[in-house]
């Protein structure tokens, strides 16, 4: 049987507990997680599941895990990642670890993970940041033949600092570069963030490539109330709601529309399949942690910069998560 480790199981870990529960593979899950009542809901999970193949073992800290794992997903909080990471690589022999993002808060941490790689030689390490693994993405990414690609994003409840990882990475995907300039002269303000001790920020996250692709991430109280991805390319102009499941394409030369509905996976179900894919064939669809850090990096140090500016001191860890 498979062994697989999940560390940190609030919204974003339980989901991808949920996933592994739908695998077809054998099994045995240990859960780590410090909150009693979060393990208390992956028990009440698991035992109303009736998952077959799947024994699952639930901890308050890590001392208890097997010497060898197949797989280690590290879901927790930005602050917290790092130690975690290094932790587990000191105790067991990990072969692969998928990692959520934002990955860290502090630059340093970046290479360091890096070095934690090598050292504990981990055959791969991917992080989170889905959209490049969903299927209209990857339609796009065929049909996408310009250098003037416009992608612009818009909610009124974004939550830029924590979310636009995701965009800049499927962007990154879709123009097929990693070297993305970064502006933040039309972010306005500073919020405190969902989570406690976290902060986000409102206005507009620009970023371009040097071959004139555009990227635009808004949110203010007066953006769009309904979550939106425009792309306009080839005389065309697509624009997905994610979470109505369905998009429209408007032809420009001609002004026709067609709206198709499509199938936006939960994270759960994006798990089931990357998961498969990396313990049977020993890869994924993710961004690998290289790609990812050079991506982070990016926003990590312009936002860094936003924060100082705003809050009138340096900021060398950013209040993201």
């Amino acid at each position: 049987m498979y062994k697989v480790i999940i560390i940190g199981c609030g919204s974003i870990g339980f989901r991808h507990f949920e996933g592994l529960l739908k695998m077809d593979l054998p099994l045995i899950i240990y859960v780590i997680d410090p909150n009693e009542e979060a393990l208390d809901k992956v028990k009440k999970y698991y035992k109303e599941s009736k998952s077959k193949e799947k024994i699952c073992y639930m901890f308050e800290t890590i001392q208890n895990i097997p010497d060898v794992i197949d797989l280690c997903i590290i879901a927790t909080s930005s602050k917290f990642r790092l130690a975690v990471a290094e932790s587990v690589l000191k105790m067991t022999t990990v072969k692969y670890l998928i990692l959520e993002k934002v990955l860290f808060q502090k630059v340093s941490d970046y290479d360091e993970m890096s070095f934690l790689l090598k050292k504990y030689e981990v055959e791969g390490c991917w992080v989170n940041c889905p959209l490049r693994t969903i299927p209209i993405f990857k339609e796009l990414k065929e049909k996408i033949n310009t250098n003037d690609l416009i992608y612009h994003v818009e909610h009124n409840n974004f939550n830029i600092g924590c979310n636009s990882i995701h965009q800049l990475d499927v962007f990154s995907f879709l123009t097929n570069c990693l070297d993305v300039k970064i502006e933040t002269s039309k972010l306005e303000s500073i919020i405190e963030s969902k989570r406690k001790g976290y902060l986000e920020v409102l206005g507009t996250l620009t970023g371009c490539t040097n071959k004139g692709d555009k990227l635009i991430i808004s949110s203010r109280n007066q953006s769009s109330p309904d979550y939106f991805i425009k792309m306009i390319f080839n005389d065309e102009i697509w624009t997905i709601f994610p979470l109505m499941g369905k998009f429209i394409i408007k032809k420009i030369h001609n002004n026709e529309i067609i709206e198709k509905a499509f199938n936006y996976p939960k994270q759960s179900d994006i798990t089931s399949l990357l998961v498969t894919d990396l313990l049977l064939l020993g890869k994924c669809s993710l961004s690998d942690y290289e790609t990812s850090k050079k991506l982070h990096l990016i926003l990590i140090k312009n936002l860094n910069t936003f924060f100082s500016k705003v809050l009138g001191h340096e900021v060398t860890e950013c209040p993201i998560t």
